[in-house]
């Protein structure tokens, strides 16, 4: 079926949010006067959102209390900072435009809370080009759970066999696997040293960016 809608992951997908992410982890390390973490190896874990940064800079060894504190904490600060240094991954500029200019719609479906997103797209000029945006607190459930997905179809009146999802998780591929999309992984987001793309069922495993706009401009055809 011909492809109407490109659906995006946020973070690690469309764009990079871990020079702001990590930044604001390295500002609550330093007001407690712990080292700052390696940004390359903490930008890992940005997919799996302010929960995992914080354990990955505080420890595993939190009690429930201090780690919602933290997390809240995080929170705070992030929105202050929440477009400073993101960007758009290079080469995605020229996706969304493909998309455009074949009348294909495109959104983002993200586990990241949705004030959040709107703020980071709005500060890049994107939040007025997509045609929808939900966030993890969106719906009562999130990734992996497909009813984002589905609900996002629902919205733009498309069956989900016309919709391809991409993201750089095994649980953007799991979200838009059983709700009947095609997907695709991408292999430029946050990906851990252990993951293997290859055993998430995605229909694609695409490179970079540009492996997007060729797989679109097969689509289109």
């Amino acid at each position: 079926m011909q492809l109407k809608a490109l659906l995006l992951d946020l973070d690690g997908t469309l764009i990079d949010t871990a020079p702001d992410m990590v930044g604001t982890l390295n500002r609550l390390l330093e007001s407690e006067g712990i080292a700052p973490v390696e940004a390359q190896v903490a930008a890992r874990q940005v997919s799996n959102g302010a929960r995992a940064l914080i354990r990955h800079g505080f420890g595993e060894n939190l009690t429930e209390q201090r780690e919602l504190q933290l997390i809240e904490n995080f929170l705070s600060d992030y929105a202050e900072h929440v477009c400073e240094d993101s960007v758009i991954y290079d080469g995605m500029s020229e996706v969304l435009t493909l998309c455009q200019d074949n009348d294909i719609k495109w959104g983002v479906i993200t586990n990241k809370p949705l004030q959040l997103s709107r703020d980071l797209l709005e500060g890049l000029n994107l939040l007025n080009r997509c045609s929808i945006l939900l966030g993890g607190d969106s719906l009562p459930v999130k990734k992996p759970d497909p009813a984002p997905m589905l609900h996002t179809c629902m919205v733009l009146n498309l069956a989900p066999s016309e919709c391809l999802y991409v993201g750089d998780h095994a649980r953007d591929v799991e979200a838009g696997g059983n709700a009947g999309m095609d997907t695709a992984a991408a292999l430029w987001g946050y990906l851990q040293h252990d993951d293997d793309a290859s055993r998430w069922g995605a229909d694609y495993l695409l490179k970079q960016p540009a492996s997007l706009a060729q797989l679109l401009h097969e689509r289109f055809r």
